[in-house]
Parts: C-alpha cells; sequence; structure tokens
C-alpha cells in the first residue's frame, strides 16, 4: 500500500456536508483539507453503475487536474426492498431543476415503500467507497458500510443527504439526530476512514489544547492507530505562569481538554481503558471528585492514583488517560 507523506490534500467534493465531516476526521492527522471549490474544479461525470468505478472518476479527475493527491467518496443509501435502490443514484433521486432537494428523495424512497407494502423493519444500510488518487495515476481503495432501517416521518436537523430518515442499528435515533461526534464516530465513511488512514503516519502527536505546547514545542496528545493516549490542562498560563486555583477547577480543565482531544480523534470518553491522577496530597481526594463524576460517570477504566509533588507548586492535579477505539 501507498503511504501518503504530504500535508495538504484535495477532498474533490462540492457537498459541504461530507467536507466539514472529512476535515473533522483528518484534523488528528495535521492534514489541511482542500476541496474542488478552492480550485474552481468541475464536477465531472459520474458514469459508472458502482460506488467505486464514480469514486475513482472524481479522485483521479481532481488529482490530474490540481497536482495535488485527491481523496473522492462516493456514497449512497441502499434499500432492501427496493432491491438495493437508490445505491449509487442516490444523489440522482434528490435532482430538481433547481439544485438536490432531499427531502424530496427521501420523500420518494419511502413513497416507494409505501406502494409495495414493504415490510417493517425496512432495513437499509449507507455505503461509502474512498478513493486515494496520486497525480501519476496510482490509487488505493477503501470501503465502509452501516447498517440500520428507515424511519418516517423524518427526524432532526443534523447531518446531510438521507441522514434524517436512517436509524442506525444499535440506537434509538436517526443521523440527524446524532451528535455530528458521534455520527462522525460510527458513520459508513469513518468505517472507510478507518482503513484509509493506514495510508498515513501510524503515529500522530496531536495538540492537548495546552498553551505550552508551542511554546516548549511538544504534544500532550498521541494517536496511534486505535489507541489515544491524552495528558489533560489544568489551565496553566505560560506568560504568567500561574494555575487556577482550586484543584477541582484544575481537574474539571484537564478532564474537559481529555474529552475534546479524544472526540476530535474519533474516541469517546467511553473508550477510556486506563486513567493515571497524580495529585499533591491525599486530601485532594474528596475536592475532585465532583469532577470526575461528572465527566467520568459510570466508566470505570482501570487506574492509579499517586501523591506526590509535581513541577510546579501551584500544580495540584495531573490527569493521563489511555483510550482504546475497540
Amino acid at each position: 500500500m501507498r503511504k501518503f507523506t504530504g500535508k495538504k490534500l484535495l477532498f474533490a467534493t462540492h457537498n459541504k456536508g461530507k467536507l466539514a465531516e472529512m476535515r473533522a476526521l483528518l484534523k488528528p492527522y495535521g492534514i489541511e483539507v482542500l476541496s474542488n471549490s478552492d480550485f474552481n474544479l468541475p464536477e465531472p461525470a459520474e458514469t459508472e453503475t458502482t460506488f467505486v468505478g464514480n469514486a475513482r472518476i472524481k479522485a483521479h479527475a481532481a488529482a490530474k487536474a490540481t497536482g495535488l493527491p485527491a481523496l473522492s467518496d462516493d456514497s449512497g443509501i441502499e434499500v432492501d426492498a427496493l432491491d438495493g435502490a437508490p445505491g449509487v443514484y442516490t444523489a440522482d433521486w434528490a435532482e430538481t431543476p433547481n439544485g438536490r432537494d432531499f427531502v424530496m428523495a427521501m420523500t420518494k424512497t419511502w413513497e416507494a415503500c409505501e406502494k409495495i407494502a414493504a415490510p417493517l423493519p425496512r432495513t437499509a444500510r449507507f455505503r461509502s467507497t474512498l478513493v486515494l488518487a496520486w497525480p501519476d495515476g496510482h490509487d488505493e481503495v477503501f470501503d465502509g458500510k452501516i447498517e440500520g432501517q428507515l424511519v418516517w416521518p423524518m427526524r432532526g436537523a443534523q447531518g446531510h443527504g438521507y441522514d434524517p430518515m436512517f436509524q442506525p442499528d444499535g440506537f434509538d435515533i436517526t443521523f440527524a439526530e446524532m451528535d455530528p461526534a458521534e455520527k462522525n464516530r460510527i458513520s459508513h465513511r469513518a468505517n472507510a476512514f478507518r482503513k484509509l488512514v493506514s495510508c498515513f503516519s501510524s503515529r500522530q502527536n496531536i495538540s492537548g489544547g495546552s498553551r505550552y505546547e508551542p511554546v516548549l514545542g511538544y504534544s500532550r496528545a498521541v494517536v496511534q492507530g486505535d489507541w489515544c493516549f491524552v495528558a489533560g490542562t489544568t489551565g496553566a498560563d505560560p506568560a504568567t505562569k500561574t494555575f487556577p486555583d482550586s484543584a477541582l477547577t484544575q481537574t474539571r480543565n484537564a478532564l474537559a481538554t481529555i474529552k475534546a482531544v479524544l472526540e476530535g480523534a474519533g474516541f469517546r470518553m467511553e473508550d477510556i481503558v486506563r486513567a493515571n491522577y497524580v495529585i499533591k496530597t491525599g486530601s485532594l481526594v474528596e475536592e475532585i471528585a465532583p469532577a470526575l463524576t461528572e465527566y467520568l460517570g459510570e466508566i470505570r477504566p482501570a487506574a492509579m492514583m499517586i501523591v506526590a509533588d509535581l513541577v510546579n507548586p501551584a500544580m495540584k492535579v495531573e490527569i493521563e488517560v489511555t483510550a482504546f477505539r475497540g
């Protein structure tokens, strides 16, 4: 498999929803994601009858036009009662003289199921094929899917496309009702993306949110494959060399930054499998307990609590976690 070693990647799409989703997925890898709009690229005709065929058309056209490696996604929804339709023609079902209307497309899909009295649940799946193409013509292909069912009426205002009528297996809400970070973790595109990252460096240093990082040139978070290590940031100010006064505030700050880093890298707090707590004195245990309950709740990672002096006398708490995305 060819490795991607650059810092800029063209995502060959005009779809703002897909672009935002891909930028969120690639953010932990430090890759700048450009789009067709940045180069005024036209949409090439999608003349193939498979997801991979159409994705290849878009990726190679963009790579050839810009000289950049280009990533393309071709995706759609397959409804079992409709023999897999709309499938690769998902976007076509939404076409109108004034642009794409997915409310119309979803209505059309449900009415087609009603017309044949399709039994409930009306099972369906989202499919995504990612193609990463280089200007020399080489490409790599990654497939992903998520199973679920259609619901009616449509629910939710998040997401894009068919999200308001698709309820993934294991959930009682639609993609459009789901927090975007949660959707990005489980979606068909995310499943394909997990295969795509094998093209990138297996180890990524990412920001933990500390204002000391750019000053000292280090990182408080590392992602390697399905593992993520994060050291929380207590809220220190490098300019004044001060910390929040209370251990509770330092703990809340540390756990908030841990949560933000994990979600930005495609993990959840529930993925934490180990936590290390260093506190200045044993008497602080009761003070920091409300923050642990607030952020960890019923999560019970393997944990170690150490009482020790920290680097700065004003620092009362240090929290490190390891998460596994299984």
